[in-house]
């Protein structure tokens, strides 16, 4: 409203000065006129032109929506964050698949949890563990805005807003992912190594095993010790101390043991004494890694 107003002022001022100037010189005010119309005539011209490439056509604003998964209808350009869908399949202990209303069917890997393997020890009953907490249930996801082998990465949230995410760890069918703990929001980082403390001193679930495997250790075929605090609880996963290779290009560090520790091209390497000195320099701990 403001820019009309001025643009309004603007042109009366300019008429008014028009009216008041022409009896000294008629011919020269119709040639600043006659140009003025030519103008603003090209401008308006290209300026609808510029306007009309610039802007996507229907078919790609309707490429760039996203179908919302609740309703079926378009959401924009990208998916909603939270929305409720029914459980219809369980695929292991961290990876459900949903149906929409409008039946659309989305596969879901919970966030922060990360469950044994199909063919690991406690796989079979991390998997029955999550059916028994949400098959067939119509459950609010909240999801992050990253995608995990095209799986999009949600809290589950039961209908009486129970975190099953949260469930498998207390009952230590699943392991709190701690390369990715920085993504949680800090009540949940702190609720989820909680209870895998707790089920660690109860020795329940996977933890009932002499020597439990991180299920990335399982993936990757690799070994790691399982780092303990003062309180006897985990920690993350990345070594306390000893040289790491940072990637210049990608500013993550990797340590030996991790699948692309040896990968990374001698232009691109940068070594660092310890964790903490690549982290002081603004690098952050590879996510595959044991």
């Amino acid at each position: 409203m403001t820019y009309v107003v001025i643009a309004t002022a603007l042109i009366a001022a300019g008429a008014l000065y028009i009216r008041l100037r022409w009896q000294r010189s008629p011919q020269a005010y119709r040639a600043m006129i006659v140009l003025a119309v030519c103008f603003l005539t090209a401008g308006a011209i290209l300026g609808g032109l510029l306007v009309h490439l610039i802007a996507p056509s229907p078919s790609r604003r309707a490429e760039n929506a996203t179908t919302n998964p609740l309703t079926g209808s378009l959401v924009g350009p990208g998916p909603p964050n939270r929305f409720s869908a029914r459980v219809v399949s369980i695929t292991d202990g961290d990876t459900i698949s949903v149906a929409a209303t409008n039946g659309a069917r989305l596969d879901i890997r919970l966030a922060g949890i990360d469950a044994p393997e199909h063919d690991q020890p406690f796989g079979a009953q991390s998997t029955k563990h999550l059916a028994r907490l949400v098959a067939g249930k119509t459950v609010t996801l909240d999801c992050e805005n990253e995608m995990s082998y095209g799986r999009r990465i949600c809290k589950i949230l039961l209908p009486d807003g129970e975190d099953a995410c949260l469930d498998q760890v207390k009952a230590g069918m699943a392991w709190h992912y701690k390369q990715y703990e920085d993504e949680q929001s800090p009540a949940d980082r702190a609720a989820y190594a909680a209870a895998e403390c707790a089920a660690m001193k109860a020795k329940i679930g996977l933890w009932s095993d002499p020597h439990p495997m991180q299920p990335q250790d399982w993936r990757h075929r690799t070994k790691s010790p399982l780092l303990l605090d003062a309180n006897g609880c985990r920690t993350t996963s990345e070594p306390t101390n000893g040289p790491v290779v940072g990637n210049s290009r990608t500013h993550v560090f990797e340590w030996p043991g991790c699948p692309y520790y040896g990968a990374i091209s001698p232009d691109s390497r940068v070594p660092f004494p310890s964790p903490q000195a690549a982290e002081n320099a603004g690098y952050r701990p590879a996510r595959n890694c044991p």
